[in-house]
């Protein structure tokens, strides 16, 4: 049977009023700073919230607005974001199987961070087990940091299950949630990811960091984080473009670039006529080109001369693949005075734009890293106002 607020403890929502009378008084007075104090009552409150959370799933209200769990019904009535709900939810069912933990969390002494890493080791397989070490675990955590006390739980959960942490790394992989969702505009980015997943992600991240070598005057770690993961992200799409063939992706692409002074025309012997620099390694030695053109995209770039490319594109907005090739092969990097980013971090710049009549050929393009193409649209754009 649903319950409606109206029918709830009047004491209850008396109590409440009293608290958030308490709360106006504290924030209008200018009061010593007792930080542990504050962090203590946060808690108990934080513990209040999840029993009211609870209180909320088990007595079916959320299906009054048609929401189809708890979850759902807390994402719109408390504005919380869906991984948000669903950890609150998850949370306040586990701790009603945990009474030493609800204790000392009600009481203050142990935060939600703390009770969450209890909650998260407590599965049905293994209830006995922690009911049987709860009160030890309770005790450790008055005194651990919430690290300290997951890796306890981790190594206590493992014992148990006797797999040697396989089952708590697929639990842990089970939880790994990435949102992205767009708010005026802009993208809002969060995750939660287990400890393997996260050293992966940081350690690529720190590399393509040191990859697109700030200047001194670097931004704050937060937007070269940013920056960065941007950066890997064009990569791959870069990589695992077909071309628009509708062919397989993610092949290597091979260019061929040939002489038309030198040769009277393309044989098959592609190999004969090869000028190819791999992204970092230089030079290709022509075994490693034989082995690499056994599987790979191949394009013809024609010259005429040593360094003079003919057009391979027509009069269009979109750069064909085929006059990305010829662009690359012109200008090797970011065309910017000092920068020598390569073509992987790099996009082809209308010098005329296209919407003002510019055409779409190697002559009114020219390889811009995206850093300098974002300031180069930013500079033509002042210019005109």
């Amino acid at each position: 049977m649903s319950v409606s607020p109206a029918s709830y403890d009047r004491g209850v929502f008396d109590a409440l009023t009293e608290l958030e009378h308490a709360i106006d008084k504290v924030a209008a007075e200018v009061l010593p700073v007792d930080v542990e104090r504050m962090c203590r009552l946060a808690d108990r409150i934080e513990f209040l919230r999840v029993r009211a959370i609870g209180a909320f799933d088990r007595s079916a209200v959320w299906q009054d607005d048609g929401s189809l769990s708890a979850a759902a019904a807390l994402r719109v009535r408390c504005r919380m974001s869906q991984g948000h709900a669903h950890r609150a939810v998850a949370l306040a069912r586990k701790v009603e199987e945990l009474p030493a933990t609800a204790e000392a969390f009600a009481a203050g002494e142990i935060s939600r961070a703390h009770a969450e890493i209890i909650a998260d080791g407590y599965t049905p397989e293994r209830a006995e087990m922690i009911a049987g070490i709860e009160g030890e675990l309770v005790d450790y955590a008055r005194i651990a940091e919430p690290r300290e006390l997951r890796a306890a739980v981790r190594r206590v959960t493992d014992a148990f299950d006797g797999d040697g942490g396989a089952a708590t790394d697929e639990q842990e992989r089970e939880q790994n949630r990435v949102r992205l969702s767009t708010l005026n505009g802009r993208g809002v980015l969060a995750g939660d990811l287990d400890a393997e997943s996260t050293e992966i992600v940081a350690t690529a991240l720190d590399a393509e960091i040191m990859a697109l070598g700030f200047d001194d005057g670097a931004p704050p770690m937060s937007q070269r984080r940013a920056e960065a993961l941007v950066s890997l992200c064009r990569q791959y799409l870069a990589a695992h473009d077909d071309g628009g063939t509708g062919g397989r992706r993610g092949l290597p692409h091979l260019s061929v670039v040939a002489d038309i002074g030198a040769i009277t025309g393309i044989t098959d012997d592609l190999l004969a006529a090869v000028r190819a620099e791999a992204a970092h390694a230089g030079r290709l030695s022509r075994s490693t080109l034989e082995r690499i053109a056994c599987d790979c995209k191949v394009s013809r770039i024609l010259t005429d001369g040593p360094s003079q490319v003919i057009d391979v594109g027509r009069a269009t907005r979109t750069i064909s693949p085929a006059l990305w090739k010829a662009l690359v092969a012109r200008d090797q990097h970011c065309t910017h005075p000092g920068c020598t980013r390569g073509p992987a971090y790099c996009e082809g710049h209308h010098i005329i734009h296209w919407s003002q009549g510019g055409a779409t050929c190697l002559a009114n393009l020219k390889l811009l890293c995206w850093e300098h193409h974002r300031k180069q649209h930013l500079h033509d754009a002042q210019l005109r106002e």
